[in-house]
């Protein structure tokens, strides 16, 4: 026999309790969801800003954009490079792809880039020149520029021979860059 007692549970607490129970878990599962939107969103703005914040250190000055090139040994991002611009030249005078072609012939009139082997071997030192005055100058390749991410353009020697020789979009999507622009 079981025994009676007055203090078990009906089946209205049982519902009661449930329905109690139900809605503990609903608010529980909603707080999480407001919690994991709140974390999503955070971060989120913290992508964005870490992406702008690096676009914005990652990004070249408008001087250096325009009045300076990186100069480079050979048809390769890899090779050996070094950068040449004229600082005091006024912003907006002149092409800036001229200027950089320009300033890297004259590091290679130099020779700044020790001959390697192969075809910039032949690179040998000419007579002196009536237009540059110089003792000694150098053979200077067929140059080409490209634009770097940063938005500096580099300038890359076209030795004969290069297949993309003659056209500068695929020589620069050769080495890895983007067309210079040209306004």
């Amino acid at each position: 026999m079981l025994p009676s007692d007055q203090h078990s549970p009906t089946d209205d607490d049982f519902e009661r309790l449930e329905e109690r129970l139900l809605r503990t878990v609903d608010a529980q599962q909603s707080h999480r969801r407001h919690r994991h939107r709140a974390v999503l969103a955070a971060s989120a703005v913290l992508l964005v800003a870490g992406g702008s914040a690096t676009a914005w250190v990652t990004r070249a000055t408008p001087e250096l954009r325009t009045l300076s090139a990186y100069c480079y040994g050979d048809a390769s991002t890899d090779s050996a490079f070094t950068q040449a611009g004229s600082p005091s030249a006024p912003v907006g005078t002149a092409d800036p792809v001229d200027a950089a072609v320009a300033n890297c012939a004259a590091v290679w009139n130099i020779d700044y880039f020790t001959p390697m082997s192969g075809i910039a071997a032949s690179a040998a030192p000419q007579a002196e020149s009536a237009d540059t005055g110089l003792l000694h100058s150098y053979a200077v390749p067929d140059l080409l520029a490209c634009q770097r991410p940063d938005g500096v353009l580099a300038v890359f020697p076209v030795w004969a021979g290069n297949p993309d020789g003659d056209d500068p979009d695929a020589f620069c999507a050769a080495v890895g860059l983007q067309p210079p622009y040209r306004p």
